[in-house]
């Protein structure tokens, strides 16, 4: 990854909370509620949903899955801080009920370790660690 890179991978972070909380805001009532069955079937297709994004990081920055352990990092933390900032201090962006918003923020936060995880067991370095 070039340092000329990061602003891609922070805007791409920031669309990826933004797809998230748009998901969250309009999916709401139907998956996000306390013993909702459909909310373990969301945190499922978390999975593909983050290979998707992955696949699309990929294209946009020309990297190749082996190298997107950092541009996972840095889209993942500025998901993150936007995740929280939101949950504190605007929680309607998610939903108008802090029940939804919280089981969906958590969501976000469990797509962002799907991430992570991933971009880990592809990763390079991780073959440099095993040494």
């Amino acid at each position: 990854m070039k340092k000329s890179q990061i602003p891609l991978f922070v805007i791409l972070g920031i669309f990826y909370w933004i797809a998230g909380a748009m998901m969250v805001k309009f999916l709401g009532e139907l998956v996000f509620t306390e013993d909702n069955p459909l909310s373990f079937l969301m945190f499922v297709l978390a999975i593909p949903i983050t290979y998707l994004a992955i696949y699309l990081s990929m294209l946009a920055s020309k990297l190749k899955l082996s190298q997107m352990l950092e541009p996972l990092v840095i889209m993942t933390f500025s998901a993150i801080f936007l995740d929280g900032i939101a949950l504190t201090w605007f929680q309607w962006i998610y939903h108008e009920s802090f029940e939804i918003a919280l089981h969906g923020a958590a969501w976000i936060l469990w797509a962002g370790g799907i991430g992570l995880f991933l971009a880990f067991l592809h990763s390079t370095n991780r073959k440099k660690l095993a040494s």
